[in-house]
């Protein structure tokens, strides 16, 4: 018995002298981006100068390096995936963008200036163009060789704006209440705009509900956010309460571009609690047959009225005329 606890306590010792070490060398790697979104305008054949921000938030020394990626966008939410290869050149500008410096050592707690320099061509097709400078560590300066790091990329997302004739349009894909018809609040308004526009826009509007006496229940706003081109983007928006009644309308109304473009929507929702009001309806149809079930059985215990014979009227007395 005391050799078996022996070798079971000489195991454990052993587990963890090897692991502990492992768990101890694991180090977290923090970086940040500032800003998070840099936007320019440009003329065609201008050549611009704009610095960012990286900085090592983490307790150790990082070697970061810094490149420049196209991007693209693949969901209804505007997440932005890196690409390696050169998007299609009518959104494309990671070739344009010059990086300095592309790597650094960043101390603790300290910041790296990263200047940038970026040469729009003289035949740059108007509207938008998008791409993304990316902060990573080196893994091997950050660990020396040993233990286990969780590394983190960070980036800017730059978006540039090249002047001359672009179109704007919008399509209102989707403007719905969840449910249509429900019996309580809240209900759910779905809108999802899809941008065919040449450069990104960013819809500022909002979402008026009126009861059925066209009178303002409540005012929803959209959330302010870029939608990219030939993409689309879904916000919902919560008409709040539990007590409502009748049919409401909701109108949808956002501008977006330079030139004042305006998206605007208009659907129907009910709410209405029928289980209350069929309750009270079968207790007042109840209440109603009670009343008449009483009403006739009084009428009919009611005494009936004395039925008499009524006197004949007294006969005249004949009078006899005097004989002649």
């Amino acid at each position: 018995m005391k050799k078996t606890t022996f070798s079971f306590i000489l195991s454990s010792l052993i587990l963890i002298a090897v692991f502990t070490p492992r768990v101890l060398a694991q180090t977290s790697v923090s970086l940040a981006a500032i800003p998070p979104r840099l936007e320019i305008s440009a003329q065609p054949g201008e050549t611009i100068q704009a610095t960012i921000k990286v900085r090592n938030d983490s307790e150790t020394e990082l070697v970061v390096k810094t490149e420049v990626e196209d991007f693209i966008v693949k969901d209804d939410q505007g997440t932005p995936v890196p690409v390696k290869q050169e998007v299609s050149g009518r959104w494309s500008l990671a070739s344009w963008v010059y990086l300095s410096p592309k790597q650094t050592i960043l101390k603790p707690k300290t910041t790296q200036v990263i200047s940038l320099v970026i040469t729009v061509p003289a035949d740059a097709l108007p509207g938008g163009h998008y791409a993304m400078i990316v902060h990573s560590p080196l893994n091997e300066a950050n660990l020396g060789g040993s233990g286990a790091t969780i590394a983190q990329k960070v980036g800017t997302l730059i978006y540039l704006d090249v002047a001359g004739k672009i179109n704007e349009d919008t399509n209102l894909l989707k403007f719905e209440a969840v449910p249509p018809l429900a019996e309580y609040g809240p209900i759910k308004l779905i809108t999802q705009i899809q941008n065919l526009s040449d450069v990104h826009i960013k819809p500022i509007g909002q979402i008026t509900i009126s009861n059925l006496f066209s009178q303002k229940s409540a005012s929803l706003p959209l959330e302010q956010v870029n939608i990219f081109p030939f993409q689309s983007r879904t916000y919902e928006n919560e008409f709040s309460g539990k007590w409502h009644f009748g049919r409401y309308k909701a109108e949808l109304e956002a501008a977006y571009g330079k030139s004042g473009q305006v998206v605007t929507g208009l659907i129907y929702f009910w709410i209405i609690p029928w289980k209350i009001i069929t309750a009270a309806v079968l207790g007042l149809i109840i209440i109603i047959v009670l009343i008449l079930i009483i009403a006739k059985k009084n009428k009919k215990n009611q005494p009936k009225p004395d039925q008499t014979t009524p006197t004949p009227p007294a006969e005249t007395p004949e009078i006899n005329s005097p004989q002649a």
